[in-house]
Parts: C-alpha cells; sequence; structure tokens
C-alpha cells in the first residue's frame, strides 16, 4: 500500500543527494510497509510528513542533519522524538533542554546576567571581582546581548546567536535531545486510530463502487 508520493517528501529531498532522491519515494514507502501493523505504518507516515512540514520553517542546516536522522530510521519512538524536536525548534528554541545545553556546552551567557553577577562580586569581593570582565563588558556596544568566553575564559563578544546556535546544531546527534516523547503520544495527538478507521472504511466504499 502506497503511504507517500513525491509531493510528500519533495521538501526533504533538497537535503539528500541526487541518487538517493531518485529512489526516495520507493525508499519511504518500503519502510511504510515493513510494518506489520496498519496503525504503525499510518503513523510512520504521519511522522515523516508532519516532521518535514515544520522542516519548512527550520534553516537548511538544521534540516540537513534532521533528514541525516530520520531518512532510514524505522523505530517509531526514535521518529517521534525527532518529530518533537523540530517542532520544539520551530515553536520557541530558546526554551528547550538542547538550548539550555549549547549554552552551557559553548559557555555562552547573557551579558545582563553576567552585569548581575558583577555587581554582587564588586560589593562582597571589592578589587577581588573580576575587573578584567568588568572592563570588558563595559566597552560593548550597547545591542550586545551574549558573551562567549574560550578554553581560558577570556571573554567574546557574540552578535548573532541565532547564527551560532545553529552552527551547533548541525553538528550534534539529534539522537541525544530527544524528549519522552514516543509514538504513543504523536498515535493520541494526532487521533491516528479514529484515521485509520475513517481510512479502512473509505477503502471499503472504494472497492464495493468498483465491484
Amino acid at each position: 500500500m502506497k503511504k507517500f508520493n513525491f509531493e510528500d517528501i519533495a521538501y526533504l529531498m533538497q537535503y539528500a543527494s541526487v541518487e538517493i532522491a531518485k529512489l526516495a519515494e520507493n525508499s519511504f514507502n518500503a519502510i511504510a510497509n515493513s510494518y506489520e501493523d496498519e496503525l504503525d505504518k499510518l503513523t510512520y507516515a504521519e511522522l515523516i510528513k508532519k516532521t518535514i512540514e515544520n522542516m519548512a520553517d527550520l534553516p537548511t542546516r538544521i534540516n540537513k542533519n534532521i533528514y541525516k536522522s530520520i531518512h532510514q530510521e524505522n523505530d517509531l519512538n526514535k521518529l517521534a522524538g525527532y518529530y518533537k524536536l523540530s517542532k520544539e525548534l520551530v515553536d520557541d528554541f530558546e526554551v528547550t533542554d538542547i538550548w539550555d545545553d549549547f549554552l552551557n556546552k559553548e559557555d555562552i551567557h547573557r551579558l545582563d546576567d553576567l552585569w548581575k553577577q558583577l555587581d554582587i562580586d564588586l560589593k562582597t569581593k571589592g578589587l577581588g571581582a573580576n575587573l578584567t570582565l568588568l572592563n570588558f563588558i563595559w566597552e560593548r556596544d550597547a545591542d550586545i546581548e551574549w558573551i562567549r568566553f574560550d578554553e581560558r575564559k577570556n571573554p567574546y563578544e557574540i552578535r548573532y546567536i541565532d547564527d551560532e546556535f545553529v552552527n551547533w546544531l548541525s553538528s550534534q546527534d539529534l539522537e541525544n535531545y530527544s524528549s519522552s516523547y514516543d509514538k504513543d503520544d504523536f498515535i493520541d495527538e494526532f487521533k491516528l486510530e479514529e484515521k485509520l478507521v475513517k481510512e479502512k472504511l473509505e477503502a471499503k466504499k472504494e472497492k464495493a463502487l468498483v465491484m
């Protein structure tokens, strides 16, 4: 049973090689039909389609990583996690766990937060506070919101935090950032059991008309 037409996955194909793009429709349909359970077949198809819908609102560098993660994956729980991650990135990436991990691993801080900490340090430590950092922050332009520290704790300004995040995320293993959201959550959210019943009824009606 064919679950995908090329238009369903056309957007995804810009991230595939020419050779893979030619075979993509058959490949996705083959995976969909590899499940014995009809609900699993439908769930796979909907997961791929809805993840692709989210990708339309995400940067190319992130989409390449999402494509790499999903194009041969058949674990529905993993695919549900990738779908949820793509949805969270579209909705507001600055409130996700992956955003917090990015800031922590890259040692990036809001300038306002550093000001607050320096104010506390000056009151409690006096000249023992980080005066080098104080001078650095004092000289920054008013539009600078983010500061990164290198391995030696030298501060550097960041002008385009979104680009920094996209570059970082494009090289991460997305499986590490999948949430507890699984295939059952996806099935419930999109009422796929009801959808499957309707599809079967429609198929019976079409068959009856042919006969």
